[in-house]
């Protein structure tokens, strides 16, 4: 790491112990704390993800189209007690990073999820390692500020033993290979949301057991939800919550409605790179998934072979 000054000592010196402090609190916030044990031992049903694989946005969706179908306004964006405690038909919902991937090694993952899913249904929502690792750099380093960018590349982060791509890899494999641990598992692809959007949302509506809801209702959470209207609304501040706040005020890539584009990673990540995750994609994840037919995308022009 490079040298600081005097100035910026304080800064880099809260950067590192957060560095420490992050996984720990995240850890025990995920498994010791009382009210998010007492949430899992209560949940009907789990929406499950890696970090940066559009969970929010279908969170939204999904809050946006079930207030307006029981019509109640919305206090908070993401949670979801508000409505199972009213009304019958809707089940109460976990939302947990399962696990807590992100921070561990390969080896470190747990390979049974019988524990918490045995009698349990399951939302698992998916996305190309690819676009999420890259998007998880970002929000490492410049919305938890785990790092400083100028002190870990793309390409260092991209294939780090603690929550990179490797590890995703891993923990999508064990979850092919539980997938019948939960009652029920619906696997939502971040790809499948963003080409049909009322038909995947439908399809979580349904799962949930809400019935009846209007395909007007749907189309207006769409609309509602646009990636473009909720960058908009998160850089005026216009959400009551900090999880959709800028990291930096005033750089997009700090947001928590980055980009949301499929197939981002080519122009942030190094070719080189973008051929040895396109090809182990193909050769180790599991096909359940069905990311075993993806392709190397067309080179950048600006983009050399050797990957500079």
């Amino acid at each position: 790491m490079p040298t600081t000054s005097s100035a910026g000592f304080w800064s880099d010196l809260a950067i590192r112990a957060r560095n420490i402090h992050k996984p720990f609190f995240s850890a025990i916030g995920e498994h010791i704390s009382p009210p998010r044990v007492i949430e899992r031992m209560r949940a009907e049903l789990f929406l499950i993800s890696y970090p940066k694989t559009g969970r929010t946005w279908l969170r939204m969706l999904m809050k946006t189209a079930l207030h307006r179908h029981y019509g109640v306004p919305i206090s908070d964006p993401l949670e979801f007690h508000e409505l199972s405690n009213r009304f019958a038909d809707m089940p109460r919902i976990a939302v947990v990073h399962d696990d807590e991937p992100h921070w561990k090694r390969p080896a470190q993952l747990t390979t049974d999820k019988s524990r918490w899913y045995h009698d349990k249904r399951v939302i698992l929502m998916v996305r190309d390692p690819r676009d999420t690792i890259v998007s998880l750099y970002h929000q490492m380093s410049k919305r938890w500020k785990v790092f400083r960018p100028e002190w870990v590349t793309m390409s260092e982060f991209f294939w780090s033993e603690r929550g990179g791509f490797d590890t995703m890899i891993r923990y999508y494999n064990i979850w092919a290979d539980q997938r019948d641990a939960p009652r029920d598992l619906l696997m939502v692809r971040y790809e499948d949301l963003h080409a049909d959007t009322a038909g995947e949302l439908r399809r979580v509506l349904d799962f949930l057991g809400v019935r009846g809801v209007d395909d007007s209702t749907i189309a207006d959470a769409i609309e509602e939800n646009r990636i473009e209207r909720v960058r908009k609304r998160e850089a005026a501040g216009e959400f009551r919550t900090h999880r959709l706040q800028p990291g930096v005020k005033g750089d997009p890539s700090s947001m928590k409605a980055r980009k949301g584009k499929i197939g981002g990673f080519v122009e942030e990540l190094p070719w080189a790179d973008v051929v040895r995750a396109t090809e182990r994609i193909r050769t180790e994840l599991d096909p359940w998934y069905g990311y075993d037919g993806i392709t190397l995308p067309e080179q950048p022009a600006d983009i050399s072979k050797d990957g500079s």
